[in-house]
Parts: C-alpha cells; structure tokens; sequence
C-alpha cells in the first residue's frame, strides 16, 4: 500500500512539474534555452539532401534518447559523424564527444548544444529543408534551466527525461 502511495505522489509531482510550464505566450516566445556551453555554431549552407541526411539522423539520436536507449544513441550519433560534411567543424566535434560518451545522460548533456548547432543549421537553410521540423522545448530540464530538441513530428516525445516525463513539453516553433 505504501508503494502505491508513494507511486502516485511521485507521478503528481512530476505532473505537476510539468504542467507549470504553462506560461503566458509572450513570456514563452521571450524565453532563451539555457546559457550555451559551447560557441554559437557555425553555420554554413549545405544541400537539401546534406540537409535531409543530418535532419534524419539527428531526429534518429532523439529518438533513442527518449528510448533512454545508450547503445542506439551511439548508433545513431556515428551515422550522423558520417552526415556531417567537413566544413561543420564545432557540429562534427561535439558530435565526436558524444559519440565517445558510454552514459546515456552524459550524451543528454550535450544534446542540447548539438540541437542548437542543427536549429541553426536549418534556419540558415530553410529553402532546402524538405520537411517541417518542430523545435519543442521542455522548462524542466537541466534543473529547471529549460532545453529544446528537434522533431519530425508535432507530438511530444522528451529526449531529456525519457519515460519518466515523456510528454513533457511543447512545441515552440514550426521550421
């Protein structure tokens, strides 16, 4: 009985942690994503199947960090090192570091700076992009600090939690 008790506690805690994010609009839109850890990316442009191809494989680190998934992760991050065209130097090398990570929150760490570095991408190459990419934001992480990540798909999936809050967040922008 106490761990029913328990369970149910701890799920509205977390529930309510996430509907707290309900801000007014103006606040939202004035909102930044952490301090960056790593010097705004540079940019460059790249073909719409360049694009395509880091946009697919990105979306793939995603996904299996919201899987909680390590392994995948890894995967997923060496095939994007091969999408990366050279001249992405700061994506290629941040990309490499996470790749090297063996923990799955240790690669969650850093992938705030690689969706920054892939939002930039695709703003700059908007007339090449050939999909409609959300940036969805979850207020809660990093300790409250707030993240953003990229997705194909309008539906809330959270990278940065994983099942434990897997629907927490919105979406911000449509690219």
């Amino acid at each position: 009985m106490k761990r029913v008790i328990i369970s149910l506690v701890a799920f509205a805690v977390l529930t309510l942690g996430c509907s707290q994010e309900q801000k007014s609009e103006n606040q939202t839109a004035q909102e930044e994503p952490k301090e960056e850890k790593v010097m705004q990316a540079s940019t460059s442009e790249v073909s719409s199947e360049q694009l395509k191809s880091i946009l697919s494989s990105y979306f793939s680190v995603k996904d299996a960090l919201v899987k909680t998934d390590a392994a995948e992760a890894k995967s997923a991050l060496a095939k994007l090192l091969g999408n990366i065209a050279s001249e992405l130097e700061q994506m290629k090398s941040l990309t490499k570091q996470m790749h090297e990570k063996e923990d799955v929150e240790e690669i969650r760490s850093d992938f705030d700076d690689l969706s920054q570095q892939v939002y930039d991408l695709v703003k700059e190459n908007s007339d090449n992009k050939e999909q409609t990419v959300y940036k969805q934001f979850c207020p809660m992480a990093f300790n409250n600090e707030g993240a953003f990540w990229l997705s194909d798909k309008e539906e809330i999936r959270n990278p940065y939690f994983g099942d434990k809050m897997l629907k927490c967040g919105k979406v911000q922008e449509e690219l």
